[in-house]
C-alpha cells in the first residue's frame, strides 16, 4: 500500500481550494451579466438590447467558459491522494460536465443575430444545476473526510 504523503495531501487540498475559489470568483463576476440577459429575456427585449451590450454579455460568458475549462484541466491533471481517487474522479468528471454545460449556454447566444437558442439555454441551466450539485457532493466528501 502506498505510504501517506502529507505534502501531496496539502498540495491537493490547496489546488482544489484554488479551483473552487476561482469557480466562485468567475460565477460572481459573470452573474450581473447573466441577470441583465435574463431580465431582457423575461421582457422579450433581447433583440432590442444595444449590440455592444449583447456582445459584452457574450464575451463575459465566453471568458467564464474559458476559466471553467482551465479549472477542469487542472482537476484532471491533479495528483490525487490514494484515499480520494474515486471521489476525485467523480469530481473531475462532474466539473468537466459543468464546464461543457456553461459552454452550451455561451454558444446559445448568437451574437450575429442577437438572439438566444432558448432550448440550449434552458438545457444548459438545468445541466449546470445538476453538475454543480454533483461537484458540491464530492467536495463535501473530500473536506468532510
Amino acid at each position: 500500500m502506498a505510504k501517506f504523503n502529507p505534502k501531496q495531501m496539502q498540495y491537493y487540498v490547496t489546488t482544489l481550494q484554488e479551483v473552487l475559489q476561482n469557480t466562485q470568483d468567475t460565477a460572481d463576476h459573470v452573474s450581473p451579466f447573466f441577470v441583465k440577459l435574463d431580465e431582457a429575456k423575461q421582457a422579450d427585449k433581447v433583440a432590442d438590447m444595444a449590440k455592444a451590450e449583447f456582445g459584452e454579455i457574450k464575451a463575459e460568458f465566453d471568458d467564464a467558459v474559458a476559466a471553467y475549462e482551465k479549472n477542469a484541466k487542472t482537476l484532471a491533471a491533479l495528483q490525487v491522494p490514494v484515499r480520494f481517487m474515486g471521489v476525485h474522479k467523480t469530481l473531475a468528471k462532474a466539473y468537466a460536465d459543468y464546464a461543457a454545460a456553461t459552454k452550451m449556454m455561451a454558444d446559445a447566444l448568437d451574437e450575429k443575430n442577437q438572439s438566444i437558442n432558448e432550448a440550449d439555454f434552458a438545457q444548459s441551466e438545468k445541466d449546470q444545476e445538476t453538475f454543480l450539485g454533483k461537484i458540491q457532493a464530492q467536495v463535501a466528501k473530500i473536506f468532510g473526510a
